[in-house]
């Protein structure tokens, strides 16, 4: 079987490598499409996953719109060499479009109630799409719940170890108590009009943690001056590793708040979106969700100087998963199950 996988954020990568490498091993073969945005193909890269690289992301709605003709052509004039039995992807608006024209199964996988515009143009020619159960809203035709997140496709205790060595090996002390600050770009389609921490609040905010927690900084975007010297200066595909072994995660974005929690880290989700799978990890007591910047802080302080807060996620974390599934082998038998010749 030939399958094509399409993977346009770094996230992607993670919830796809380890059903890639199964896949390899019963035999498939296997093309990946990227994009560049972020540290997608420095990820790509970092991993040893082959892939071609099809589009670098647009900015603005104007250049977004730009950006999906050209990658629809790019890609159907790929699948067209290709010749792959099914097309599959976290979001999905590429492969569908060009599924669809192929007539090629393709399978989406979708956690992001708000992408409105993108279901719009993406469900309607997608052959099925996969959602977790705690998604916000009535599934619809040709959508499917099941019983996990895309972070357990990689951060599943079947997928996912953390290594203190690899932390110290990084120059970080996994013994000495760190947080980690995630900001985003604001740049995607469904970020526009949104927001999170306040930029004048940035700094302040940092300081105010650190007589609590070193406090690091991830960023999808270039830092001011005055935040560099909080950068986090590590391989992207060891950042799970550090991510692990902190004492409180801040996130503008709900990847990585997700990650952190599911890693049973203290989480500050601050983003005036709200998900489905974010409500189900603050149900859980793993993570607290704000959008203001002053009661964000509060939140983290509360956090950071509860000595019972890491053994309570733990606990929390390990009763979540253990109503959950291996995503990645959720993944694995559909795509084969959408790929196979109709009977």
């Amino acid at each position: 079987m030939r399958i094509l996988v399409d993977m346009i954020h770094p996230a992607h990568v993670h919830f796809f490598r380890h059903a890639i490498d199964l896949w390899r091993r019963r035999g498939h073969e296997v093309a990946v499409t990227a994009r560049d945005k972020d540290v997608t193909l420095a990820l790509l890269d970092e991993l040893g996953i082959e892939h071609t690289v099809l589009s670098r992301v647009g900015t603005g709605r104007g250049g977004l719109l730009a950006e999906l003709i050209r990658r629809d052509w790019r890609l159907w004039r790929f699948c067209r060499r290709l010749r792959p039995d099914v097309l599959t992807g976290i979001s999905g608006v590429f492969i569908a479009h060009v599924g669809f024209l192929l007539r090629r199964p393709s399978v989406v996988w979708d956690d992001t109630e708000h992408q409105h515009l993108a279901h719009r143009i993406t469900w309607p020619l997608a052959t099925a799409v996969y959602s977790p159960r705690c998604y916000l809203l009535p599934p619809v035709r040709k959508q499917h719940l099941y019983a996990g997140s895309h972070e357990l496709a990689y951060l599943h205790p079947n997928r996912f170890t953390p290594d203190p060595r690899i932390v110290r090996e990084l120059g970080i002390d996994p013994d000495r108590p760190y947080c980690i600050l995630r900001l985003v770009g604001w740049g995607a389609h469904h970020d526009v009009g949104q927001h999170g921490l306040a930029d004048e609040a940035k700094l302040d905010f940092l300081r105010a943690l650190e007589p609590h927690a070193r406090p690091y900084i991830t960023s999808e975007t270039p830092l001011p001056e005055a935040l560099e010297p909080y950068r986090l200066a590590v391989p992207t595909s060891r950042f799970h590793h550090v991510l692990a072994f902190a004492r409180l995660c801040v996130a503008e974005g709900a990847t990585v708040a997700g990650e952190a929690a599911l890693l049973a880290v203290p989480t500050v989700y601050v983003n005036t979106l709200r998900l489905g799978y974010i409500d189900r990890l603050e149900r859980a007591g793993l993570c607290r969700q704000t959008t203001d910047s002053r009661q964000a802080l509060r939140m983290s302080i509360e956090w950071l100087t509860d000595a019972e807060a890491l053994e309570r996620c733990r606990q929390a974390r390990d009763a979540l998963i253990g109503r959950e599934i291996d995503v990645t082998d959720f993944i694995v038998r559909t795509v084969e199950q959408h790929g196979e010749p109709a009977r």
